[in-house]
Protein backbone atom coordinates (compact mmCIF):
# COMPACT_ATOMS: atom_id res chain seq x y z
CA UNK A 1 0.00 0.00 0.00
CA UNK A 2 1.74 3.12 -1.19
CA UNK A 3 -0.15 5.46 1.10
CA UNK A 4 2.44 8.22 1.03
CA UNK A 5 1.80 8.97 -2.64
CA UNK A 6 -1.94 9.16 -2.04
CA UNK A 7 -1.62 11.34 1.05
CA UNK A 8 0.53 13.69 -1.03
CA UNK A 9 -2.52 14.44 -3.17
CA UNK A 10 -4.73 15.32 -0.19
CA UNK A 11 -4.08 19.08 -0.48
CA UNK A 12 -5.28 18.93 -4.10
CA UNK A 13 -8.65 17.60 -2.94
CA UNK A 14 -9.22 19.51 0.30
CA UNK A 15 -11.88 22.13 -0.18
CA UNK A 16 -13.62 20.25 -2.98
CA UNK A 17 -17.29 19.72 -2.46
CA UNK A 18 -19.16 17.41 -4.72
CA UNK A 19 -21.52 18.67 -7.37
CA UNK A 20 -22.11 15.08 -8.43
CA UNK A 21 -24.28 12.54 -6.65
CA UNK A 22 -22.70 9.11 -6.10
CA UNK A 23 -24.60 6.09 -7.30
CA UNK A 24 -27.25 5.24 -4.69
CA UNK A 25 -27.87 1.69 -5.87
CA UNK A 26 -25.90 -0.77 -7.99
CA UNK A 27 -26.17 -0.20 -11.71
CA UNK A 28 -26.48 -3.28 -13.94
CA UNK A 29 -23.18 -4.44 -15.37
CA UNK A 30 -23.27 -6.62 -18.46
CA UNK A 31 -25.46 -9.66 -17.76
CA UNK A 32 -23.90 -10.26 -14.34
CA UNK A 33 -26.15 -10.77 -11.36
CA UNK A 34 -26.28 -7.95 -8.79
CA UNK A 35 -27.64 -9.19 -5.47
CA UNK A 36 -27.26 -9.18 -1.68
CA UNK A 37 -27.23 -11.71 1.15
CA UNK A 38 -27.11 -11.57 4.94
CA UNK A 39 -23.76 -12.53 6.42
CA UNK A 40 -22.41 -12.15 9.93
CA UNK A 41 -25.28 -9.85 10.87
CA UNK A 42 -24.98 -7.42 7.94
CA UNK A 43 -26.06 -7.19 4.30
CA UNK A 44 -23.33 -7.87 1.74
CA UNK A 45 -23.76 -6.92 -1.90
CA UNK A 46 -22.12 -8.88 -4.73
CA UNK A 47 -21.88 -9.26 -8.50
CA UNK A 48 -21.83 -12.76 -9.98
CA UNK A 49 -20.94 -13.81 -13.52
CA UNK A 50 -22.47 -17.28 -13.90
CA UNK A 51 -24.20 -20.24 -12.21
CA UNK A 52 -23.70 -23.09 -14.67
CA UNK A 53 -21.74 -25.51 -12.56
CA UNK A 54 -18.33 -23.95 -13.10
CA UNK A 55 -15.76 -23.82 -10.29
CA UNK A 56 -16.46 -20.83 -8.06
CA UNK A 57 -13.92 -18.03 -7.70
CA UNK A 58 -14.61 -15.37 -5.04
CA UNK A 59 -12.77 -12.06 -5.30
CA UNK A 60 -12.15 -9.88 -2.22
CA UNK A 61 -11.12 -6.29 -2.96
CA UNK A 62 -8.74 -3.95 -1.16
CA UNK A 63 -9.58 -1.27 1.38
CA UNK A 64 -11.67 1.63 -0.07
CA UNK A 65 -12.36 -0.37 -3.28
CA UNK A 66 -15.49 -2.36 -4.19
CA UNK A 67 -16.47 -5.47 -6.12
CA UNK A 68 -16.50 -4.01 -9.62
CA UNK A 69 -12.87 -2.95 -9.30
CA UNK A 70 -12.35 -6.61 -10.29
CA UNK A 71 -14.60 -6.41 -13.38
CA UNK A 72 -11.99 -6.06 -16.14
CA UNK A 73 -9.85 -8.81 -14.72
CA UNK A 74 -12.80 -11.07 -13.89
CA UNK A 75 -13.93 -10.91 -17.51
CA UNK A 76 -10.71 -12.72 -18.44
CA UNK A 77 -11.77 -15.73 -16.36
CA UNK A 78 -15.57 -15.79 -16.60
CA UNK A 79 -15.60 -18.43 -19.36
CA UNK A 80 -13.90 -20.84 -16.97
CA UNK A 81 -15.23 -19.83 -13.55
CA UNK A 82 -18.37 -18.73 -11.76
CA UNK A 83 -16.97 -15.49 -10.33
CA UNK A 84 -18.35 -13.62 -7.32
CA UNK A 85 -17.09 -10.09 -6.58
CA UNK A 86 -18.47 -8.83 -3.29
CA UNK A 87 -18.40 -5.45 -1.58
CA UNK A 88 -16.82 -5.74 1.87
CA UNK A 89 -18.59 -4.23 4.85
CA UNK A 90 -18.45 -0.45 4.72
CA UNK A 91 -17.65 -0.51 1.01
CA UNK A 92 -19.65 -0.12 -2.19
CA UNK A 93 -23.27 -1.16 -1.83
CA UNK A 94 -22.87 -3.36 1.24
CA UNK A 95 -24.11 -2.30 4.65
CA UNK A 96 -22.02 0.30 6.46
CA UNK A 97 -22.27 -0.30 10.21
CA UNK A 98 -20.38 1.84 12.70
CA UNK A 99 -18.18 -1.19 13.32
CA UNK A 100 -16.42 -3.45 13.83
CA UNK A 101 -13.99 -3.25 10.92
CA UNK A 102 -11.42 -5.70 12.19
CA UNK A 103 -9.76 -8.25 9.97
CA UNK A 104 -11.61 -10.94 11.91
CA UNK A 105 -14.98 -9.31 11.15
CA UNK A 106 -14.13 -9.21 7.44
CA UNK A 107 -13.14 -12.87 7.61
CA UNK A 108 -16.45 -13.90 9.18
CA UNK A 109 -18.29 -11.88 6.51
CA UNK A 110 -16.54 -13.89 3.79
CA UNK A 111 -17.22 -17.19 5.56
CA UNK A 112 -20.88 -16.20 5.94
CA UNK A 113 -21.10 -15.27 2.25
CA UNK A 114 -19.78 -18.69 1.25
CA UNK A 115 -22.31 -20.39 3.52
CA UNK A 116 -25.27 -18.24 2.44
CA UNK A 117 -24.60 -19.01 -1.23
CA UNK A 118 -24.02 -22.73 -0.46
CA UNK A 119 -20.62 -22.72 -2.17
CA UNK A 120 -18.27 -25.68 -1.84
CA UNK A 121 -14.50 -25.39 -2.19
CA UNK A 122 -14.22 -21.96 -3.84
CA UNK A 123 -10.98 -20.48 -5.07
CA UNK A 124 -10.47 -17.35 -2.97
CA UNK A 125 -8.75 -14.35 -4.55
CA UNK A 126 -7.83 -11.28 -2.51
CA UNK A 127 -6.16 -7.97 -3.24
CA UNK A 128 -4.37 -6.01 -0.51
CA UNK A 129 -6.75 -6.00 2.49
CA UNK A 130 -8.75 -8.66 0.67
CA UNK A 131 -5.58 -10.73 0.50
CA UNK A 132 -5.23 -10.49 4.27
CA UNK A 133 -8.89 -11.51 4.66
CA UNK A 134 -8.43 -14.49 2.35
CA UNK A 135 -5.22 -15.56 4.09
CA UNK A 136 -6.83 -15.41 7.53
CA UNK A 137 -9.85 -17.33 6.21
CA UNK A 138 -7.67 -20.09 4.80
CA UNK A 139 -5.60 -20.23 8.01
CA UNK A 140 -8.68 -20.38 10.25
CA UNK A 141 -10.83 -22.64 8.06
CA UNK A 142 -8.26 -24.74 6.19
CA UNK A 143 -10.86 -27.05 4.64
CA UNK A 144 -13.01 -24.21 3.26
CA UNK A 145 -11.19 -23.12 0.05
CA UNK A 146 -9.75 -25.19 -2.77
CA UNK A 147 -6.89 -22.74 -3.29
CA UNK A 148 -6.08 -19.09 -2.62
CA UNK A 149 -4.55 -16.32 -4.73
CA UNK A 150 -3.20 -13.17 -3.08
CA UNK A 151 -2.55 -9.99 -5.08
CA UNK A 152 0.00 -7.79 -3.31
CA UNK A 153 -1.15 -8.49 0.24
CA UNK A 154 0.54 -6.28 2.87
CA UNK A 155 3.69 -8.02 4.10
CA UNK A 156 6.82 -7.34 6.09
CA UNK A 157 8.02 -3.72 5.60
CA UNK A 158 4.55 -2.64 4.40
CA UNK A 159 2.92 -3.86 7.61
CA UNK A 160 5.44 -1.87 9.63
CA UNK A 161 4.00 1.32 8.08
CA UNK A 162 0.36 0.28 8.51
CA UNK A 163 0.00 1.20 12.17
CA UNK A 164 -2.23 3.42 14.28
CA UNK A 165 0.04 6.42 13.76
CA UNK A 166 -1.26 6.88 10.20
CA UNK A 167 -4.93 6.34 11.11
CA UNK A 168 -5.97 10.04 11.39
CA UNK A 169 -4.32 11.06 8.12
CA UNK A 170 -5.60 8.03 6.25
CA UNK A 171 -9.14 8.51 7.54
CA UNK A 172 -9.01 12.18 6.53
CA UNK A 173 -7.91 11.17 3.04
CA UNK A 174 -10.84 8.75 2.72
CA UNK A 175 -13.27 11.33 4.09
CA UNK A 176 -12.08 13.88 1.54
CA UNK A 177 -12.43 11.40 -1.31
CA UNK A 178 -16.08 10.71 -0.46
CA UNK A 179 -17.02 14.35 -1.11
CA UNK A 180 -14.75 14.98 -4.09
CA UNK A 181 -16.41 15.12 -7.54
CA UNK A 182 -16.00 11.87 -9.41
CA UNK A 183 -14.52 13.64 -12.43
CA UNK A 184 -11.80 15.14 -10.21
CA UNK A 185 -11.02 11.75 -8.70
CA UNK A 186 -10.71 10.23 -12.17
CA UNK A 187 -8.34 13.00 -13.19
CA UNK A 188 -6.28 12.42 -10.05
CA UNK A 189 -5.98 8.73 -10.85
CA UNK A 190 -5.26 9.38 -14.53
CA UNK A 191 -2.51 11.94 -14.04
CA UNK A 192 -1.02 11.23 -10.61
CA UNK A 193 -2.01 8.10 -8.71
CA UNK A 194 -2.45 5.44 -11.41
CA UNK A 195 -1.28 6.51 -14.88
CA UNK A 196 -1.68 3.99 -17.66
CA UNK A 197 -5.00 2.41 -16.72
CA UNK A 198 -8.12 2.30 -18.88
CA UNK A 199 -10.96 4.80 -18.51
CA UNK A 200 -13.20 1.96 -17.27
CA UNK A 201 -10.79 1.28 -14.42
CA UNK A 202 -10.54 4.97 -13.54
CA UNK A 203 -14.33 5.17 -13.44
CA UNK A 204 -14.70 2.32 -10.97
CA UNK A 205 -11.73 3.40 -8.87
CA UNK A 206 -13.35 6.82 -8.46
CA UNK A 207 -16.82 5.35 -7.86
CA UNK A 208 -15.52 3.13 -5.09
CA UNK A 209 -13.90 6.07 -3.30
CA UNK A 210 -17.23 7.90 -3.24
CA UNK A 211 -19.09 4.90 -1.79
CA UNK A 212 -16.88 3.93 1.15
CA UNK A 213 -17.28 4.92 4.79
CA UNK A 214 -14.12 6.33 6.41
CA UNK A 215 -14.77 3.94 9.31
CA UNK A 216 -13.16 1.13 7.31
CA UNK A 217 -9.78 2.59 8.31
CA UNK A 218 -10.57 1.47 11.86
CA UNK A 219 -9.10 -1.87 10.83
CA UNK A 220 -5.89 -0.38 12.24
CA UNK A 221 -7.50 -0.16 15.68
CA UNK A 222 -7.59 -3.95 15.94
CA UNK A 223 -4.94 -6.40 14.83
CA UNK A 224 -4.52 -4.49 11.60
CA UNK A 225 -3.91 -6.57 8.49
CA UNK A 226 -2.62 -9.58 10.37
CA UNK A 227 0.79 -11.21 10.53
CA UNK A 228 1.54 -13.41 7.50
CA UNK A 229 4.31 -15.23 9.35
CA UNK A 230 1.68 -16.41 11.84
CA UNK A 231 -1.00 -17.19 9.24
CA UNK A 232 1.04 -18.78 6.46
CA UNK A 233 2.12 -21.98 8.30
CA UNK A 234 -1.57 -22.77 8.94
CA UNK A 235 -2.61 -22.46 5.28
CA UNK A 236 -2.66 -25.97 3.85
CA UNK A 237 -4.25 -25.32 0.43
CA UNK A 238 -2.23 -24.40 -2.68
CA UNK A 239 -1.36 -20.70 -2.49
CA UNK A 240 -0.05 -18.20 -5.03
CA UNK A 241 1.13 -14.75 -3.94
CA UNK A 242 1.79 -12.11 -6.58
CA UNK A 243 3.68 -9.12 -5.24
CA UNK A 244 4.42 -5.73 -6.73
CA UNK A 245 7.93 -4.95 -7.88
CA UNK A 246 10.26 -3.78 -5.11
CA UNK A 247 13.85 -3.51 -3.95
CA UNK A 248 15.85 -6.70 -3.57
CA UNK A 249 16.06 -6.40 0.22
CA UNK A 250 12.27 -6.41 0.42
CA UNK A 251 11.99 -9.25 -2.11
CA UNK A 252 14.07 -11.43 0.17
CA UNK A 253 11.85 -10.67 3.17
CA UNK A 254 8.72 -11.49 1.16
CA UNK A 255 10.19 -14.77 -0.08
CA UNK A 256 11.27 -15.74 3.44
CA UNK A 257 7.72 -15.24 4.72
CA UNK A 258 6.21 -17.13 1.77
CA UNK A 259 8.55 -20.05 2.47
CA UNK A 260 6.41 -20.71 5.56
CA UNK A 261 3.51 -21.77 3.31
CA UNK A 262 3.26 -25.58 3.11
CA UNK A 263 2.04 -25.37 -0.51
CA UNK A 264 2.82 -21.83 -1.54
CA UNK A 265 4.74 -19.76 -4.02
CA UNK A 266 5.47 -16.03 -4.23
CA UNK A 267 6.30 -14.20 -7.47
CA UNK A 268 7.25 -10.55 -7.88
CA UNK A 269 5.83 -8.99 -11.05
CA UNK A 270 8.38 -6.73 -12.70
CA UNK A 271 7.16 -3.18 -13.26
CA UNK A 272 3.94 -3.67 -11.31
CA UNK A 273 2.65 -1.43 -8.56
CA UNK A 274 0.05 -2.21 -5.90
CA UNK A 275 -2.79 -2.97 -8.35
CA UNK A 276 -0.98 -5.60 -10.38
CA UNK A 277 -4.08 -6.60 -12.35
CA UNK A 278 -4.37 -3.07 -13.76
CA UNK A 279 -0.64 -2.42 -14.18
CA UNK A 280 0.36 -5.79 -15.63
CA UNK A 281 -2.86 -7.70 -16.45
CA UNK A 282 -1.35 -10.11 -18.99
CA UNK A 283 1.46 -11.13 -16.66
CA UNK A 284 -0.95 -11.62 -13.75
CA UNK A 285 -3.33 -13.72 -15.84
CA UNK A 286 -0.46 -15.87 -17.09
CA UNK A 287 0.79 -16.63 -13.59
CA UNK A 288 -2.69 -17.41 -12.28
CA UNK A 289 -3.54 -19.74 -15.15
CA UNK A 290 -0.26 -21.58 -14.74
CA UNK A 291 -0.91 -21.94 -11.02
CA UNK A 292 -4.47 -23.21 -11.51
CA UNK A 293 -3.34 -25.65 -14.20
CA UNK A 294 -0.92 -27.20 -11.70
Amino acid sequence: MRLSCLFAFLPLLVGCRSSETPTVKPLPYRYWESNSIQSNGIRLHYWRTDHRGKPVMIMAHGITDYGLNWATFASRFENDFDIIMYDARGHGFSEKPNGPYTLEAHMQDLVGLIGALAITKPILVGHSMGGSVVALTAATYPDLPAAILLEDPPMEEELEKLNRDILPEWKQWVTTMTVTPKSKLMELARTKAHPGWTEFEYDHWAESKRLVTPNVIDILEGSGFGNPREMFPRITVPTLILKADCEEKYRQRHLAAAALLPKGKLIHIKGAHHLIRNDKPDEMEKEIRAFLAR
